[in-house]
This record gives structure tokens, sequence and C-alpha cells, in this order.
């Protein structure tokens, strides 16, 4: 590294606890070996001095050879141009590693340092030809190789903040916003493991700002909308229900008599930057010369950055030279002191009051030139400087010919505040976008429910309507929701986060009592996010007062995004929370939540024993399916109530007219049971055989039943029924007259089931009319009895003519059946309907009638042929 070194120096640097004599001895030796080794044109040497020959080749002097010449172009050493890569990428490539890493010598700490320093001062110089090289892929585009070389910068220094950050923006700038997350995640955790710390702030600003698509223009690019003197055909697919907007914008770009705001208020992904696309088209059509800028929220601290970009904007014009003529030389001058390629003013500014009035007045005259169009986009991040200035220019826009549109989200900063001041009331005009509404899209979706449908799926969004639209059957999903969650999460703290994932763990809607006492945080606390959340649509209240998601896709990504530790500690708490509840006992959807959170929290006991009261439940409001999926579920979880369950599963699956699952769980319960439990399976087994036309089977099965029988009134009423469809109408009513005798002294449901059964099979009209009628009044509000017994009085009124009144019974217990899902029964009165109907003459009836019972008996036992199932036409 030094050139010619003395001998008597190296033997006191790599043997200093030798004497002088061994120290040279032990020198001569290293380097004999060195030459045997390496070749004798490698290293000269005399009896003082030691030195390498020409013949080595050093990474050192490539590496400052390469970065010599790139400083040799025309630019300054922070500049890059084209020729700069190769060279910068030859000097990154010689650098393998540090200075002379893993090599070190004992007791000789002026070598360590020196060592030290000079690696330091390679890494530097080696970082900064990375930073260099990176800037200059960028400018040329080359995205990819900009993002490996910024890895191989982070390879030397893993807690270079400023790397991260450059790619975070090279994943943005390439399109890979979620690769850009990606890196702010690694950076996030790097910093903490390796030092305990948060990024900076501005590292969290620029991952917000990439998440919210207000980046900074890329290297050697530009970033402005360009007003086109040819209109393009443009499909405003995106721009749903935004008309009115477009009429407002579109009649002002044409209008040049006087000057005006007009400001565009909306959240993100309102449509704020597609309609001024449009308003810059319009523009173009009518030959009206259009500058734009864009505030960034990573460029709020750039004094006068907005302005500056219009200034910008506005020489890049092709009526620029025109402009310039027009504007006097004292603007110009003034304006330079903000772009300095439009004129050098002759002094410094003024320190005076008036210096800030004299700059934003020269700037306006500028402006005023011509008839233009000034767009600015996201206002909310403008910097302070230029907001003064577009305040100032909105007071003074009267007297010009300015048309000047300003779009922003709803923001309480104190930039925009200056701006919103200023620009409300005439001549001014103020534009709210908001969400689409059901009714605002029932025409493109066909109707009501598909509107609201398609609202639930996109928030009622309009780029997200728009492809919801263009993808009805939901096969692409929506590409554009991840992108607008990720905006719209960004800039919450941590509080607000809590609050929203024990709102996603309570399956987006729950009351704000339930959301505090999931979340675990005070009541002001969740009020304060609940309302910050409710501002930014994050959440919505639903018709009954609770909280909801606005978007369901937004609830499944926060419910995801939160770690698996914490999603149990809050479904554990939204379990004990709904416990407490007085419903919880007595509504099937309270418990289902429960045993939900129970299981999810990993308490499976609870979780299985609320699922079996769910069940039971959900039956008794004869909401089958879910009543099964919580009996299921139980099974699952291990209840112990094994035989209870697949009971009362077969006997839901019966309801439903699926017989042969329900005799499938009848069997698993009479193999899990013995005794009472055991002669109770048996008399569902023979219930179930009964539904599928299987008469002896069933009828034995009864029998066997009987010894030990817990209900006798319910085995011999559907024995006697069996009986009587088999045709055996003696022993029927034998059964039917057992079942009234068992019957007596208990409550009036067993009562009127037997006496049903006794109408049925008795033979005799006024005893069988009577017993039906005692039958009737003794159901009382029972849905099933009392459409067992309607049933049976209008198969007896038909029998004797009377189809009228026969008629009244059958759309009586009609109605019943639809109420409560019986298919099978419902099945078998549209048949008995369809009878009468005939027979009074009304075909059409009848056919609408036969129609139905037709769908509905291929519903029972679905995918089999059982046609004695059609038969059944009492119970």
């Amino acid at each position: 590294m030094e050139g010619p070194t003395r001998r008597d120096t190296l033997a006191a640097l790599f043997w200093p606890e030798s004497a002088d004599s061994q120290a040279r001895a032990s020198l001569r030796r290293t380097l004999s070996a060195l030459r045997a080794a390496m070749g004798g044109d490698v290293i000269d040497s005399d009896r003082q001095q030691v030195r390498l020959t020409d013949q080595v080749q050093r990474d050192t002097d490539i590496f400052a050879m390469a970065l010599s010449e790139a400083e040799l172009h025309e630019h300054g050493d922070a500049d890059v141009c084209r020729k700069c890569i190769p060279l910068l990428s030859h000097a990154t490539g010689a650098y393998r590693g540090d200075f002379l890493s893993g090599f070190s010598l004992r007791a000789t700490p002026e070598f360590d340092d020196w060592t030290r320093i000079t690696a330091e001062s390679y890494r530097l110089a080696c970082e900064k030809a990375y930073e260099r090289l990176v800037v200059a892929y960028a400018s040329d585009g080359d995205y990819r190789s900009a993002i490996q070389a910024t890895n191989s910068w982070l390879e030397l220094d893993t807690l270079r903040e400023p790397a991260y950050r450059q790619l975070m923006l090279l994943h943005a700038w390439a399109g890979d916003r979620a690769g850009a997350s990606e890196v702010y995640r690694r950076c996030v955790a790097t910093l903490n493991g390796e030092l305990g710390v948060e990024p900076l702030e501005e590292t969290t600003e620029l991952h917000e700002a990439i998440l919210d698509d207000d980046l900074p223009p890329a290297p050697g690019l530009r970033r402005r909308i360009v007003a086109k003197a040819e209109p393009e055909p443009i499909v405003p697919s995106d721009l749903i229900n935004r008309e009115e907007a477009l009429e407002i914008l579109g009649q002002a770009a044409i209008d040049r008599e006087g000057g005006r705001v007009i400001r565009m208020v909306g959240d993100a992904w309102m449509g704020k930057t597609r309609l001024l696309e449009e308003l810059t088209i319009a523009a173009g059509r009518e030959r009206r010369a259009c500058i734009t800028a864009r505030g960034y929220r990573a460029e709020r601290q750039l004094p006068q950055g907005v302005v500056s970009q219009l200034l910008t904007s506005l020489t890049n014009l092709p009526e620029w030279g025109t402009i310039r003529k027009s504007a006097p030389d004292w603007a110009l001058e003034e304006a330079g002191r903000v772009h300095p390629s439009l004129g050098q003013p002759s002094q410094a500014l003024p320190a005076d009051a008036f210096g800030e009035t004299r700059l934003y007045d020269a700037i306006l005259t500028v402006f005023s030139s011509s008839p233009l169009l000034l767009v600015v986009d996201d206002v909310q991040w403008v910097d302070a400087a230029s907001a003064s200035f577009l305040a100032y220019l909105a007071h003074r826009v009267a007297d010009t010919r300015l048309l000047v549109v300003l779009a922003h989200r709803p923001d309480d900063s104190a930039a925009l505040a200056t701006v919103v001041e200023a620009t409300t009331g005439p001549p001014h005009h103020e534009t709210m976008l908001s969400p689409l509404t059901a009714d605002q899209l029932a025409h493109l979706a066909g109707d009501k429910e598909e509107a609201e449908n398609l609202v639930t799926r996109t928030g009622g969004i309009p780029a997200l309507v728009a492809e919801a639209l263009a993808d009805p059957d939901g096969r692409k999903g929506l590409p554009g929701v991840r992108r607008f969650m990720d905006v719209r999460l960004a800039d919450l703290d941590d509080l607000t986060r809590q609050i929203l994932a024990a709102a996603a763990v309570l399956n987006g809607t729950c009351d704000i009592d339930l959301l505090r006492e999931t979340s675990g945080r005070s009541e002001e606390e969740a009020t304060a996010a609940a309302e910050t959340l409710l501002a930014k649509r994050i959440l919505t209240t639903t018709g009954d007062g609770d909280l909801g998601f606005s978007l369901d896709s937004m609830e499944h990504l926060v419910y995801q995004e939160t770690n698996l530790v914490r999603r149990r500690l809050l479904h554990r708490r939204a379990a004990a929370a709904l416990e407490t509840q007085r419903r919880a006992r007595t509504d099937a959807v309270i418990a289902t939540a429960v045993a939900q959170h129970h299981r999810e929290g990993g308490h499976e006991e609870p979780a299985a024993e609320w699922y079996l009261t769910a069940g039971d439940l959900a039956r008794q409001v004869f909401a089958s399916t879910e009543a099964i999926d919580a009996y299921r579920s139980a099974l699952a979880l291990g209840h112990p109530s094994v035989f209870r369950l697949h009971l009362a599963l077969g006997d839901t699956l019966l309801f439903m007219g699926l017989f042969s699952d329900a005799l499938g769980e009848f069997e698993k319960a009479a193999a899990q049971s013995e005794g009472s439990q055991r002669a109770l399976a048996e008399h569902h087994i023979g219930e179930a055989l009964r539904r599928l036309g299987r008469l002896d089977a069933a009828i034995e099965q009864f029998e066997t039943a009987q010894p030990g029988h817990p209900d006798p009134v319910s085995l011999h009423c559907d024995w006697a029924l069996a009986l009587l469809r088999a045709g055996h109408r003696k022993e029927a009513r034998e059964q039917a007259d057992r079942a009234v005798v068992a019957s007596t002294g208990l409550d009036a449901k067993g009562r009127s089931r037997a006496l049903s059964v006794l109408g049925i099979v008795s033979s005799h009209r006024a005893e069988s009319r009577r017993a039906l009628g005692d039958a009737l009044e003794l159901a009382g509000d029972d849905p099933i009895l009392r459409m067992a017994a309607l049933n049976a009085l209008g198969f007896s009124y038909a029998q004797t003519g009377e189809d009228a009144e026969a008629t009244d019974y059958i759309e009586e217990a009609l109605e019943i059946a639809q109420t409560i899902g019986d298919r099978h029964r419902q099945a078998a009165l549209y048949n008995h309907l369809a009878d009468l109907q005939h027979r009074a003459g009304r075909t059409e009836d009848a056919e609408a009638s036969m129609t139905e019972a037709v769908k509905l008996f291929v519903e029972v036992e679905p995918g089999s042929w059982e046609p004695e199932v059609w038969l059944l036409t009492q119970w």
C-alpha cells in the first residue's frame, strides 16, 4: 500500500517480540517462502528494503482508478451520467470486502489503527460509489440493476438507513409497492434487532408516501400531466357517477372570462386524479395551456416546492416563448428567486415586510400573462410557503383569466387550512367526492340487491367498482383493493391500529362497549380511535348503530396482519365480553360468536360447550344449516356428549330432508349409547327409515326401540304412521291408542301429537275430526304440531269433498312449512294443494303448485331416487 518498505520496519512490525537478528531471520525465511510459492517476479528486495514488482495488480488500485476516471466527467462529484455506469460498476465490483478483513497482528496497535482507518476510508468511498451508481441506473430507467446495486450497498452496512430509503424508492418507481413495504419491514427489524431503535421519521414518512402513491419524481424523469392538443378516446370506467364534477370542470375549461378556483375534496381513491386528467384533456381540446404540480408527503419541508414545480411546468410548455415575451422583465427577474431559469434578480430579496408580497405578485404576473390552467394535486401535502402563495393567488385570481383547480383529501394540516380559507365562497367552487351508493349503482349492477352487494365488495370506491363491473364473477378479484387498503391504513397510530385489530377480530361488527372490552383500552381511547376510523371511512356505522368495516376485504387484511399471539388474546377478551351479555344463552348468533372466539383464542373445551348451545338455539329458530355447523364443530373440538350431538345432527338433517345422512348420524348415536339412550337412537333410526319408505325395516326398528324408551308417545305415534302407510290400519290404531294413553297427564304438546296421529288413523270421521280439532287447539304456537294437525284436517276435509275448507287448512299449513323451512312437508302440502286446485278447475294454479312440489321433492334426498319419499303425505 505504501510502496518500498525498509526491512527493519517489516521485521519490527511482524515480529515485535523477537530480537532484531531473530526478526530479520524470520523475514528472510518468509520472503523465501513467498518467492517459492508465488514466483520470483512478485517480490523484489535487497539488503535494505522490500517492494512488490509491477507484476502485482492490487484491487485497491483498480478501485481508486475507476473512481478517478468517473470524477473526470464534466459534472460534479455528486452527479452522474450514463458514462459513469461502467466505471462505478467496475469500482464496486473490485470491492469484495473490507480492507484486510480477517487479518491482524499481535501486539501492534499502530498497525491495527492504520488498518481500521484505511478500511473505513475505502468503505466510505465504496458506499459513495454505490450511491452514485444507484442514481445512474435509476436515471437510465434500469431499476433492476439499481435494486441489485442497493442491496450490495446494504451488505457493506446493514444499518445504513439512507440505503433502505433508496431501495424503497427504487421498488416503488419500478411499480413494486409490495417490495417497497418489504424493504421497510426489513429496515425496522434490523434497526430494532441491532440497535433497539425505530427508523427515522423520514424513513417512515417515505413508506407512507409510497403506500399513498405520492412519490417524488424518479431521477432523470419528469412526473407531470401533459395536456394534449387532440382529444383522446377515454372510457370513463373509473369515473362512474362523476358526471356532475366532469361537467363543472369541462365548463370551467371553456370559460376564459374571469379567474376562479375549483377545489375537489375527497378521500384517497375517490377519483380526484382521474378527474384532473380529464380536465387536462378538455383543456387540450380548447387549446388552453396547462401547468401542473403535486404535493408530496416526503417533500413538505421543501420551501416553495410546489410553486417551483408550477414554474418548471410553465417553462416546459410549447407556448413558453410567447408567454415569456409578454411577461414583464421585473416579474421574470423576481420569479427567478424561486426558479433561476426565469431570470436573475438584480438584488437580494429585501428583508422588509413587502418582500414576500413582491415575490408572489411577480409569480402571479408571470402566470397571468396567458389564460393558463393551473392544476395542483394533493394540496394537503404542499409546503407552507407554497400554501401561502396559493392563498395569495386565490384572493386575486378573479382579476385574471386563470383557472386554478386544487385537489386534496380532508386533512387538518395548517398549510391546507390556509388554502381552504382563501378559497371559500364566490367566485370559488368546492366539489365533494364521496363513495358511490347502491342507488347510484343500481342501473349498472342490474338491480338494487346486486348494487348493495357491489357496494359491500368495493366500499363504493369508483375505481374498485369499475374493476368489479369488469369482473362480475369475481374470478380475478380486485387487483386495486390491496393498494387501496394499504393507503387507508398507512398513517394510523398504534392505538388506532389496536382498536382496528379488535374490530377485525369481532368480525367488523360490534358496538363501542364490546370494542372497548375486547381491545382492553379505556372508554376515552376506544371512542377517540373509533371516531378517527369513522372519519377516515375505514369503519362505518350500520343501521342499528353498530360499527363495521366499510370494505369486507379490509377487515380480512387487518385480521391477517394482526400477529397470532395478539389475535388469540383479542379473541379471548371478546369471548369473555360476549358471555356476559344478557342474550348470550338465548340468541344463537351470540352463542356462536362466543364459541368461535373461544376456539380462535385456543380454548377448545369452552368452545365445544358453546357450539352445542349455539346448535340447540339455532334449531329452535329453524336455522338448520347453522345448527349442523355448530354441532359438527362441537364434535370436532372433542365435546364429551357424543350421543347427544349425533342425535341432534340426525334430527336436523331429517328436518332438512337429508334422510340418508340423518340415518348415518342416528347409527353413530346408537353405537355410542346403551339403555334408554340406545332405545331413543333405535327409534330415530326407524323414523329415518319410515321417511325413506322402507316401512318393514322401520316397523321392526320401532319394535326394537320399545324396551326402556324414554318417550313412548313419540315412539307409538311414529310406529302408528308407519303401520298405516304399510296398510295395517288396525295395528296402527292400536299404536295410536297407546300413544294417547301414554300422553295422559303430559304437557299439551305431547297430547297434541298423540291426538293428531289418532285423528289420522281413525276410520270414524267424527272421531277423527274431533281428535284433530283438539290436537290443533293443544298445539298452540308450536309450528310443527300445528302444521301436522292442519295437514291432517285438510286431508280429512278433502276426502269428503269439502275442498274450500280443505284448501284453507292446507294453505295455512303450507305457510308454516315455508316459514320453518321443512322442505319435505312443504312439498307434500304443495302436492295436496295442487289436487284441490285441479278439482276446483284452477288449472294454472294447480300446475304452479305441482311445479313447486316437484322442485322440492327433488331436493329431498338429492342425488338418489327414492320414490317412496313422494308418498309421505301424512305425519
